[in-house]
């Protein structure tokens, strides 16, 4: 089938953006794909909003001493990947982001960069709690709808000439997912990119992740995968094709 209600491909995708609310969410949810995208000549961007202070349980530790660790840690975690990393957006906790500047950030990024896709975390996964996942989701998905509207945002009143719309957003850590990739054969670069975490990783964690990408291959031909929910613009808006047709589309 190809027609505009169809589920977008990874193979649609010549440019990708990658969005995590902290360092080291792309890698967890989707350091395979971001290698075998890199792997296929794709051009594969990743950008952090949050610093990552409060991740530390150690006195020792001040927020402001992580925030340049965890810099540090995801630069190194990019490069293992190949992807270009464009830094972080600079929120923290003594600097929280509002819904409406996050969303004008985000624009912003996709309008310089004019990717083909942007992926980040699923907001509507279910039992998610962390308020910075939930916004960062809700905020990419209203900037996927702005990005491409010329006025916006609307208080300069002028068009902008850079506005530029993206044919494809994706999500990870959902359980709505429409695509598996195989990463089998990108699981040590995912693995060794999320080792590049040292702050926030040991050894049981990486364990746990073999495991977890091990299940997310259940009921395909490959040993580790990685699962996403993909949507053009037409999904996106009143839109959805049921459930239970799902299987009838080819969306592999």
């Amino acid at each position: 089938m190809d027609f505009m209600i169809d589920y977008p491909k990874m193979d649609d995708i010549k440019t990708a953006l990658f969005i995590q609310p902290h360092p080291d969410d792309n890698e967890i949810g989707a350091g395979g794909t971001m290698a075998y995208l890199v792997k296929k000549g794709v051009k594969v961007y990743g950008l952090t909003v949050t610093q990552g202070r409060g991740g530390s349980n150690d006195p020792a530790i001040t927020p402001e001493m992580l925030g340049e660790i965890r810099q540090k840690e995801a630069q190194a975690a990019m490069d293992i990947t190949g992807t270009i990393n464009l830094g972080d957006l600079g929120y923290h906790d003594q600097h929280p982001a509002t819904h409406e500047q996050l969303v004008k950030d985000l624009v912003r990024v996709i309008r310089e960069v004019k990717p083909d896709a942007i992926f980040t975390v699923d907001p509507d996964l279910p039992n998610e709690m962390h308020p910075v996942h939930i916004q960062t989701g809700k905020a990419l998905c209203e900037a996927f709808m702005r990005c491409g509207q010329p006025y916006y945002p609307y208080e300069d009143n002028r068009p902008h000439p850079d506005a530029f719309s993206v044919k494809i957003i994706g999500f990870y850590f959902t359980s709505d997912d429409n695509t598996t990739v195989d990463i089998t054969d990108y699981i040590e670069t995912k693995m060794d990119a999320i080792r590049a975490h040292q702050s926030q990783m040991d050894e049981q964690q990486i364990q746990m992740f073999y495991s977890l990408f091990e299940m997310m291959a259940y009921n395909t031909p490959y040993k580790y995968a990685e699962r996403f929910k993909l949507l053009n613009a037409t999904l996106t808006h009143c839109f959805a094709v049921p459930k239970e047709l799902k299987e009838k589309l080819n969306t592999k």
